[in-house]
C-alpha cells in the first residue's frame, strides 16, 4: 500500500528522499509528494502519477538548510487520485504523511471545520494534519500524542513542524521502521528502503511513537512512556532488493526459488530421526491432542492454505478449515483447535485483524510469514519464517513457493507428533523434500519453452486453470497470477466442477492449462475441453505415456511425489503469467491498482 519515508540529519533531505521513495515503488502508488524543511520553513511538493512526475516540479534540489524532511507514494482509498488528495498534507506549520484509514474522519472533518479549519482534499489522511496543528502549542510530540488519541483506525504517520528540531513517528495496524545511521534517522513503511543508507533499524510497534532527532531516537508510548528500543541488524543487503541482471524483480524472483526453498528447509530436518525441527511453542502432547486446524489468510497465501487442507488431513489426520481473511467473523469455539495465519508480509491488514479476532478464543497460535518482527509475529505463540529475503515484485513468487515448503514442514512435525506417520513415512518425504530445489531447478530451465507458449496465447481474451487434489489450489493461483501480471480475465477451478457451468465459457479461442501430475482422472476434464475446441497447454508428468493423446501442448515437469509436483507446477505457471505479460508490454513488478503489502482493509 502506501508508502513512508523521512529523514533527518546533515544532508540535504530531497535526494534522499526521492531514492527511498522509488525503493519503495513496488507498494503500488497512483501519486506521490514531500515535504522539506529549510530556514524555517516548510516546502511542500506533490503530483498525480509516477515518483519522476513528481521531480519534474520539485524545485528544492540543494536548497541550504534542506536536511529534515516527510515523503509519500498514495494509493487512493478516501479520494481519487489528484495532487490535492497526494500527501502530504499540512495545516499551519504542521505537514504530515499518513498510510492507514482513519474510521472516524467524518466525525472529526465535521468537528475540525466547525472550528474554522478548511479542508482542501478529499482524505482521510488531512483530518490529522488539522487535529495535530489544533493542538500544537510548540511541543510537537504532545500535539501528536493529544491528536492521536481522537483517533480511530489504523496509521503509520510521520509529523514535521517548521517550528520543532525533531520528527515524530507513529503506528498502529500499519508498518513503520526506523534505520540508524551515522548521525542520520532514516524512516520508511519498509526495510529496503533504508539499505543503502543503513543496515541498523528499529521495527516500531503498535501503540509506539517516537521522537526523531538526528542522532537518536527516544520511543514511547502514547501516553509518554519510555519504552524499550530493539535495534535489528538486517544481514541482506541492498543488492538483494536490486534486480541483478534480470529485467523484472518478478523474473529474478523466480529464479531464486530453488535457493528460497533450501534456506527455508536448512537445519529443520533430521532424515535420520525422521523428523522435523520447528519450534512450535507446543509439546509433542499439545500436538497430539489437537483436532482441528483453521487457516486464515490472503490472496496468494489463502491458496497455499487450500493446499494445506489436503496435505495435514493426510500427514497429520487432521481436518482444516481455511478462511479468507477478509470474511472472516467469528471463529466457532472448538477446543484443541490450531489457529494459523499465513502472510508473507506479516502486515495484512485483513490476516492481522481476523487473527485478533480469533485469538480472543484463547486457542493455541501459529504463523507462517517472510518478515521477523513484523506485526503478525506479535499476535501467535510461535512462527516459522520462509527465509526468502525480501520480495519485491508485487506478484508473490518464492514467498509463495516457501510458504508451501514451510507447510510441508510443519505437516511432517504434525504427523510424526500424533503418530500418524512413521519416521520411515516421514524420512521418505524428507528426502524428496531435499530434492526439490534442483526439481525446481529443471522447471526454470524449460523457461524458453514456456515462453514460447505463452506467447502464442498472449492475445487470449480469457484463460483457464484446472487441476485436481494438490493442484486445484495451483489452479487458483495460475488464474491469479495471470489476472494480476497479464491483465488476462481467467478462471481456477477443480477440474471435475467443469461440468457444473463453467463449459459454457470454453470456445476454440479459451487456452486451458491442465495440471495434470496428480493422477490421470484429469485427462477425462482435458477431453471435455478438447471437445470444445480449446486448446488444453498439459503441465504433466514426465514418461507420461497418455497424456501427449489429449493434450494440445505438453510440458513435462519432473517426477516427485504429488505434494511436490504443486510446487513445480507454480514455478511452470509464474512463467507463463510472466511471459504472456512481457509480451503484452505490461508493468509486471508494478500492476495497475494492486499493491506488495496490504495494509488497510
Amino acid at each position: 500500500m502506501c508508502g513512508i519515508v523521512a529523514y533527518i540529519g546533515d544532508e540535504l533531505a530531497g535526494p534522499i528522499l526521492f531514492d527511498t521513495l522509488k525503493r519503495l515503488e513496488y507498494r503500488g502508488y497512483d501519486s506521490a509528494g514531500v515535504a522539506i524543511k529549510s530556514d524555517e520553513k516548510i516546502e511542500v511538493f506533490k503530483s498525480v502519477g509516477r515518483i519522476a512526475d513528481l521531480e519534474k516540479v520539485y524545485t528544492g534540489l540543494g536548497c541550504p538548510g534542506d536536511c529534515m524532511g516527510i515523503g509519500h507514494t498514495r494509493w487512493a482509498t478516501h479520494g481519487k487520485p489528484s495532487d490535492k488528495n497526494a500527501h502530504p498534507h499540512t495545516s499551519g506549520e504542521i505537514a504530515i504523511v499518513h498510510n492507514g484509514i482513519i474510521e472516524n474522519y467524518l466525525d472529526l472533518r465535521d468537528l475540525l471545520m466547525e472550528m474554522g479549519y478548511e479542508f482542501l482534499s478529499e482524505t482521510d489522511s488531512e483530518v490529522l494534519a488539522h487535529l495535530i496543528h489544533f493542538y500544537y502549542k510548540g511541543d510537537l510530540f504532545e500535539a501528536v500524542c493529544k491528536a492521536l488519541e481522537r483517533v480511530e483506525g489504523s496509521y503509520a504517520i510521520a509529523v514535521l513542524a517548521a517550528s520543532s528540531p525533531y520528527l515524530v513517528c507513529a503506528r498502529k495496524d500499519s508498518p513503520l521502521v526506523l534505520g540508524k545511521g551515522e548521525n542520520a534517522i532514516y524512516v520508511a513503511s519498509d526495510v529496503p528502503a533504508l539499505l543503502p543508507y543503513t543496515k541498523d533499524v528499529i521495527r516500531m510497534r503498535d501503540g509506539e511513537i517516537s521522537r526523531v532527532y538526528a542522532d537518536r531516537v527516544e520511543m514511547m508510548d502514547l501516553a509518554g512512556m519510555p519504552q524499550p528500543i530493539q535495534m535489528e541488524r538486517i544481514t541482506w543487503d541492498a543488492d538483494a532488493a536490486e534486480r541483478g541482471g534480470y529485467p523484472h524483480f518478478m523474473l529474478k524472483e523466480i529464479h531464486e526459488q530453488p535457493r528460497a526453498i533450501r534456506e527455508t528447509v536448512a537445519g529443520r530436518i533430521s532424515e535420520i530421526d525422521g523428523d522435523v525441527r520447528l519450534d512450535l511453542g507446543m509439546s509433542d502432547e499439545e500436538l497430539e491432542a489437537l483436532e482441528r486446524v483453521v487457516i486464515i489468510a490472503c490472496g496468494t497465501s489463502y491458496h497455499a492454505g487450500l493446499l494445506a487442507k489436503y496435505l495435514f488431513a493426510r500427514a497429520a489426520g487432521l481436518p482444516v478449515d481455511v478462511e479468507v481473511a477478509s470474511e472472516f467473523q467469528q471463529l466457532q469455539v472448538r477446543p484443541r483447535t490450531l489457529l494459523l495465519g499465513i502472510t508473507q508480509s506479516g502486515e495484512t491488514a485483513d490476516t492481522l485483524l481476523a487473527l485478533k479476532k480469533a485469538k480472543t478464543c484463547g486457542l493455541p497460535s501459529l504463523a507462517i510469514t517472510n518478515v521477523v518482527g513484523s506485526t503478525v509475529t506479535e499476535l501467535v505463540g510461535s512462527t516459522i519464517y520462509t527465509r526468502c529475503g525480501p520480495e519485491i515484485g508485487v506478484a508473490a513468487t518464492k514467498t509463495f513457493t516457501a510458504q508451501l515448503v514451510a507447510l510441508i514442514l510443519l505437516s511432517i512435525r504434525l504427523g510424526r507428533a500424533r503418530g500418524h506417520l512413521t519416521p520411515d513415512q516421514a524420512r521418505k518425504m524428507l528426502i524428496e523434500l531435499t530434492r526439490l530445489p534442483g526439481l525446481v531447478q529443471r522447471v526454470l530451465e524449460k523457461r524458453e519453452t514456456l515462453r514460447e507458449i505463452a506467447e502464442t496465447y498472449a492475445g487470449a481474451g480469457c484463460y483457464f486453470f484446472i487441476g485436481r487434489d494438490y493442484l486445484y489450489p495451483i489452479s487458483l493461483e495460475g488464474a491469479l497470477k495471470m489476472k494480476e501480471i497479464a491483465y488476462i480475465p481467467s478462471e481456477g477451478y477443480a477440474g471435475g466442477e467443469l461440468k457444473h457451468g463453467p463449459l459454457a465459457l470454453i470456445t476454440e479461442k479459451t487456452p486451458v492449462v491442465a495440471l495434470a501430475t496428480c493422477g490421470k482422472k484429469i485427462q477425462s476434464n482435458i477431453k471435455e475441453v478438447r471437445a470444445r475446441g480449446a486448446d488444453v497447454i498439459a503441465l504433466a508428468t514426465e514418461g507420461d505415456p497418455d497424456i501427449g493423446k489429449v493434450a494440445s501442448v505438453v510440458i513435462e515437469l519432473p517426477e516427485t511425489r504429488p505434494v511436490f509436483s504443486a510446487v513445480l507446477a507454480t514455478v511452470a505457471v509464474q512463467l507463463m503469467a510472466y511471459y504472456t505479460a512481457n509480451k503484452l508490454g505490461l508493468p509486471i513488478d508494478k500492476p495497475r491498482n494492486l499493491a506488495k503489502c496490504v495494509t488497510v482493509e
